[in-house]
């Protein structure tokens, strides 16, 4: 059993994306830059238990149900295949803010779910397979992985390897 536990900060689009040029991977028709805001902060543990077979999945104190659910399995789903992990996960995410009301909360919990959870598998990955990783669960999880300005690469490849984040400043990631 490991457990890792990550925080990351909500962000606000300055420049907007608008559109998708793949749904199914999260893939923004083009770029934008956004601005992470500190004090929007959602903190998120993961335990793969190697031992269940459903996971557990909690936010803000209640179970997660419906789409909200089936995306954090299907993040999961990814860094379990990527480390050959079987078995459930227990994920734990609370925001220090108010939840689906406008505030990027999808976007900062995503970003935890990804850091904690290849964290908690053994991963290392770069902040570029990071944000990519991030971004299939919400497309602006990608940008809210870092500090400060971010801009967001639309890329090219279907595969959306290169449709990633990155600070335009240099301050620290999420931890």
């Amino acid at each position: 059993m490991s457990t890792a536990t990550a925080r990351a900060c909500a962000n606000i689009a300055l420049v907007k994306y608008w559109g998708k040029r793949d749904a199914a991977l999260n893939l923004p028709a083009a770029g934008s830059l956004s601005l992470t805001l500190d004090g929007l902060v959602t903190t998120t543990s993961v335990t793969f238990t190697g031992q269940r077979a459903d996971d557990v999945l909690e936010l803000d104190g209640r179970p997660a149900v419906g789409a909200e659910a089936t995306r954090i399995r299907e993040l999961l789903d990814l860094v379990r295949a990527d480390a050959g992990l079987a078995g459930g996960a227990i994920v734990r995410s609370h925001n220090a803010f108010p939840t689906a009301s406008g505030l990027a909360s999808s976007a900062s919990g995503f970003a935890a779910l990804a850091l904690a959870a290849t964290t908690a598998a053994g991963l290392r990955v770069s902040p570029a397979a990071l944000s990519a990783l991030a971004r299939r669960g919400s497309g602006s999880a990608a940008r809210s992985l870092f500090a400060g300005l971010v801009r967001m690469h639309p890329g090219v490849r279907a595969d959306g390897a290169d449709a990633i984040a990155e600070p335009v400043t240099t301050a620290p990631p999420a931890r």
